[in-house]
């Protein structure tokens, strides 16, 4: 007979004590926390559970480098190998991890769509499911999932953060802000909540008071993982910039999201974003991009996400070497063109002449950029990201044309 997780729901192949172990991940996992690597160890003890080995390679391919791939191989040989052994709940939510190994990140959300359907209670799964339907830009899949959350799990810790971020980027805003401070209030530390508010605040431009949300916070996100610690406090450096406070902007930079984890994807893309934008408002960023070009020199091919891509895109143009962004655009060409079907049209007609904007936009040629990327503005939610975090193409779109009026100004 098989032991029952958290969410009375049966594993397969793991004794009391890895079950108990598993149940830590969870919590760690729907709390952002900082203790997720214990799973390993459990599903290397547990090489007969296809779940927990599941989702040990989950977590590392969630690293969104090329290295979590190669990490997660010995958990997908063991996943594969006892597939036998699993029910159906758990059928589904490996065939997700399966897909997503192929970087069939879609085929991934269909299947935990699937599960998450037959079995709402799986929150773990239905956290899954967001993730990807965030990566793909699919706002209607993010509300989906958390509205399947709210079926079961009203009142739990870590749901209403869940719900009230599907609910921001499906620009309900009102019910966003409410479901968010209700679940800071469930759970103080819900950090996932803190972001979901702070997104209300930042479309609403309400700086001041987002600035002020995000202090009263941050106390809780010292014991929580990198990315969202790094991320909160990127969107606290966001609102700094909203309000002119650029040095400030700055200090929390150099505090808190750079230098942690400078190998982490996220903290890169992050680390590019804010310096992208305080270029952008004028402001003085010394050296900061040094090595910040390093690291994204190492992801130079590997093309996971079309998101990160124009972000190291961006970091290499910036360094001032043509021919390295060209090689990197050439590549990512490379890639777009083979690319599965519906892959394939987001990479081909949507990144890759967003990368070729940002690309004239660092050399000067405004015209050329401003060209290549309006198109595109309208279809940009496709590469993934947040509305917040695509807000620079925006910013950036701006820039190139007020500095063509200010050439043609100059020409008069």
């Amino acid at each position: 007979m098989s032991i029952k997780d958290c969410f009375s729901l049966p594993v397969s192949g793991a004794d009391a004590d890895a079950v108990r172990g598993y149940d830590r991940y969870v919590a760690e996992f729907l709390s952002y926390g900082a203790n997720l690597r214990e799973l390993f160890a459990i599903a290397d003890e547990n090489p007969g559970a296809p779940l927990l080995n599941a989702h040990a390679a989950a977590l590392h391919m969630a690293f969104e480098g090329a290295e979590g791939w190669d990490f997660a191989a010995p958990y997908l040989a063991r996943m594969h190998a006892h597939a036998n052994v699993t029910n159906e709940r758990e059928q589904l939510f490996c065939a997700a991890v399966g897909a997503w190994a192929q970087k069939d990140f879609a085929g991934a959300l269909t299947c935990l769509d699937e599960l998450t359907v037959r079995w709402p209670a799986d929150l773990c799964a239905i956290k899954w499911g967001q993730y990807h339907a965030f990566n793909l830009g699919d706002q209607a899949a993010l509300l989906r999932f958390g509205q399947r959350a709210a079926i079961v799990h009203e009142g739990a810790p870590y749901a209403h953060g869940m719900i009230a971020f599907a609910l921001e980027q499906n620009h309900r805003l009102r019910e966003a802000e409410k479901e968010g401070l209700r679940a800071a209030e469930i759970a103080i530390d819900d950090a996932w909540a803190h972001h979901a508010v702070a997104h209300v605040m930042e479309t609403e431009g309400r700086a001041k008071e987002g600035a002020r949300w995000l202090d009263h916070c941050a106390h809780t996100w010292e014991k929580k993982g990198t990315f969202i610690r790094d991320h909160n406090w990127w969107h606290a450096a966001l609102f700094r910039l909203a309000l002119g406070e650029h040095g400030e902007a700055l200090a929390i930079y150099d505090a808190r999201l750079w230098g942690e984890w400078p190998e982490f994807p996220q903290e890169q893309i992050g680390a590019v974003s804010m310096l992208w934008r305080l270029e952008l408002r004028g402001a003085d960023i010394g050296d900061r991009w040094t090595p910040v070009v390093e690291q994204a020199r190492k992801r130079a091919g590997e093309h996971l996400l079309p998101f990160h891509d124009l972000h190291y895109l961006y970091a290499l143009a910036r360094a001032g070497d043509d021919g390295e962004a060209d090689q990197f655009l050439a590549s990512m060409r490379n890639h777009a063109n083979q690319s599965g079907s519906e892959s394939g049209v987001i990479w081909r007609d949507v990144c890759v002449p967003a990368a070729e904007s940002l690309a004239d936009f660092v050399a000067g040629r405004h015209e050329k950029a401003s060209a290549k990327l309006a198109p595109v503005l309208p279809r940009l939610q496709k590469i993934g990201g947040s509305h917040a975090q695509r807000h620079v193409f925006v910013e950036t779109y701006k820039a190139c044309t007020n500095a063509d009026q200010r050439s043609i100004t100059q020409l008069q």
